[in-house]
């Protein structure tokens, strides 16, 4: 086994085991029924990525759909299914979702590896895959995989990498934000690894254009959010209006008025990688929406 081969299938260990402290009669299994919550300030977080889908999932009623990397009780193919979307949920890690299909969260689930899918290719209409991709011991080879398994599109909801900024203002800005923490001591974290071993990756448009340009595709859609996250967000409820609420509001607000002045990018991005053009009706509903769509070049000697 080649040092490559042994750092994924320890990766894949790692990632596959995660959950085991957060299952039922884990140390943190209370922690972890949390995130079935659809009532506070962590669960409306996570509503306003979900929201993204939304175009596509009004257009497209009844529509089949896999998620990649839902191991969190399936939240996301949850979400899916509530808007009609029909939907199986898909991990690494079985120990949440068998919790989640064993108490009626979810309808249906696999374990799968998302860098080896079992699926025949185009299975479903869509795969979606949300906050997982920059997890990925071998990220690019799992988007290949979703793109074989989706007969129309993939959808990615991710970090954006904000060091690949096409505005000016922003790198300038970003460029004097680390010059400021250096002067302080503070390091400046350009790239980031986390226990399993595998590198964060963060996602970038330019980066989806050149994949998509690769494949032929003709289509890309994508639309920037920002996020703010405050630990304790899990148990303060949205009615409550309390100090994380408060907080999270305020650090939205600041953000979002500095990506208008154009100081820094959104801190997410959703990108939709289109196999096909979509229809007129889609495209205009997803522009009313906020994405921003991109004609890609034909290849003249494809």
């Amino acid at each position: 086994m080649n040092p490559s081969d042994s750092f994924k299938e320890k990766s894949y260990q790692k990632h596959a085991d995660h959950f085991r402290d957060y299952a039922e009669g884990g140390k943190l299994s209370e922690h972890a029924k949390t995130w079935m919550c659809q009532d506070t300030v962590d669960s409306w977080r996570h509503q306003r990525m979900h929201q993204l889908l939304d175009p596509v999932l009004e257009m497209d009623p009844s529509s089949q759909w896999l998620t990649v990397g839902d191991g969190r009780y399936g939240r996301d193919a949850k979400y899916i299914s509530e808007k009609k979307g029909k939907v199986i949920a898909s991990d690494i890690s079985e120990y949440l979702l068998k919790e989640a299909k064993d108490n009626g969260y979810i309808e249906e689930y696999k374990v799968e590896n998302a860098e080896d899918l079992t699926f025949e290719d185009e299975s479903f209409d869509y795969v979606f895959c949300k906050e997982s991709y920059h997890h990925f011991p071998r990220p690019f080879i799992a988007l290949y995989e979703m793109l074989r398994t989706a007969r129309k599109g993939v959808i990615l909801i991710e970090p954006n990498d904000e060091f690949l900024s096409e505005k000016w203002t922003g790198t300038f800005f970003r460029n004097f934000k680390n010059f400021i923490k250096k002067l302080s001591g503070k390091n400046v974290q350009k790239h980031m690894f986390e226990d399993s071993g595998n590198y964060l990756y963060s996602l970038s448009k330019r980066e989806i254009e050149k994949l998509a340009l690769g494949l032929g595709f003709r289509m890309i859609a994508s639309q920037g959010i920002n996020d703010a996250y405050y630990k304790g967000g899990e148990n303060e409820k949205l009615s409550e209006r309390g100090t994380i609420q408060t907080k999270t509001k305020r650090l939205l607000t600041i953000k979002n008025l500095f990506t208008r002045l154009g100081l820094m990018d959104h801190g997410i991005l959703a990108v939709i990688i289109f196999k096909k053009t979509p229809s007129v009706a889609m495209i205009n509903s997803l522009q009313i929406r906020g994405y921003s769509m991109t004609d890609l070049p034909l290849n003249p000697y494809a």
